[in-house]
């Protein structure tokens, strides 16, 4: 049995934090889908993934009372990078993590047990991902770093209808009159076409693609519990049928976060995209969830920024936390610093690769660094 830290915060039920396997745990699973803010990237199928791709030594920490009901959850990977160290993060190559919990006791109790797990190694630091403005415990100081905004769409209730603008109207039915048509893949060769087109878009935009490894074991984990769906944009033409566009959508408790995109430049003309997103949306509304996450956008993407706008949603704020609170961070989200030129430095080289060495490179990359 692993080792147990108690915590006993004022006028608070006893809180105790201690080291779980999430998948042969079923307390993680059902509170995830029971919490109102569970996403896909809280759910041990995600944390499976992440596990088989990258092989990280995981230390998920669970919140629980002294009859074991479960107060809050904080998935964590202990990972060490040739440029980042040794750390302990929630969680790697995930845009939002970290605690998940229902009540500020179980989170305080959760962020002070990592910090202690963090402190533990020398030269070890914790960072944290989350949507939480404050993750402050009296004896863990955090740098908090605003990290770039996520954009959202609040979805209606049921009982009220779902509208899309004009101009995204006017794209579906283009699309629809191009002879455009959106199915959902149903093998992992649909996977492996679609990754030839993420592979593209990364670099065009002059960043690395995460492995064709990660997207076939979410296939493998998340696809038959119902979290994960390929959509996939097509067209018929010449005899033969051309995939367009595609997207993976990741299904957590009340949001369908639409995080991995791609599409083919050269068929723009035929609003792929805006045929994917329109289906994906109002299927989400007609299945009950309330939020469709659009993924964030960098303070100088203003193109996609008013795409997203354009479709309604609403920009949110995200935060990185560190702990100790040195100025790394700092230094990785200011737009003037060293640390950000080199990053514009290497997406204008990477834009300039052989596309045959992307795909090797963004592996070892996203591995070692």
């Amino acid at each position: 049995m692993q080792p147990v830290i108690e915590h006993r915060p004022v006028s608070t039920p006893a809180l105790r934090v201690r080291q779980v396997d999430p998948t042969t745990d079923p307390r993680w699973a059902a509170f995830v889908a029971s919490h109102p803010n569970g996403l896909a990237f809280h759910h041990p199928a995600w944390l499976a993934t992440l596990a088989d791709t990258f092989n990280f030594a995981p230390v998920h920490l669970a919140c629980e009372d002294e009859h074991g009901a479960l107060h809050g959850v904080l998935p964590l990977f202990y990972r060490r990078g040739l440029l980042r160290g040794r750390q302990l993060w929630s969680l790697p190559y995930t845009p939002i993590a970290g605690p998940l919990a229902r009540s500020r006791a179980a989170v305080g109790a959760l962020v002070h047990a990592a910090a202690e797990l963090a402190g533990a190694t020398a030269g070890q630091r914790l960072q944290i991902h989350s949507e939480l403005p404050d993750l402050a415990v009296n004896d863990v100081p955090f740098l908090r770093v605003d990290w770039y905004p996520n954009y959202v769409i609040d979805l209606p209730d049921r009982s009220e209808a779902l509208r899309f603008s004009k101009s995204r109207r006017r794209g579906i039915a283009k699309a629809v009159r191009a002879g455009v048509r959106v199915r959902d893949a149903e093998r992992v060769t649909d996977v492996h076409a679609w990754y030839d087109l993420y592979v593209q878009t990364l670099r065009r935009l002059g960043h690395p693609p995460l492995p064709l490894s990660l997207f076939e074991a979410a296939w493998t984990h998340m696809r038959s519990q119902g979290l994960l769906r390929l959509l996939l944009a097509e067209r018929s033409a010449g005899g033969r049928t051309e995939l367009l566009a595609g997207a993976v959508l990741l299904h957590g408790s009340t949001t369908v976060t639409d995080q991995f995109a791609a599409d083919r430049v050269d068929a723009r003309q035929y609003h792929p995209s805006d045929l994917i997103l329109g289906q994906a949306i109002n299927q989400a509304w007609e299945a009950g969830y309330r939020r469709y996450d659009l993924g964030s956008a960098a303070p100088d993407q203003t193109g996609l920024q008013q795409f997203k706008e354009v479709w309604g949603a609403r920009a949110r704020p995200l935060f990185r936390y560190f702990h100790p609170p040195t100025d790394w961070g700092t230094r990785l989200s200011s737009p003037r610093s060293r640390t950000r030129g080199q990053a514009r430095l290497a997406a204008a080289c990477w834009r300039r690769l052989p596309p045959a060495a992307t795909r090797p490179l963004g592996r070892w990359i996203h591995r070692y660094l």
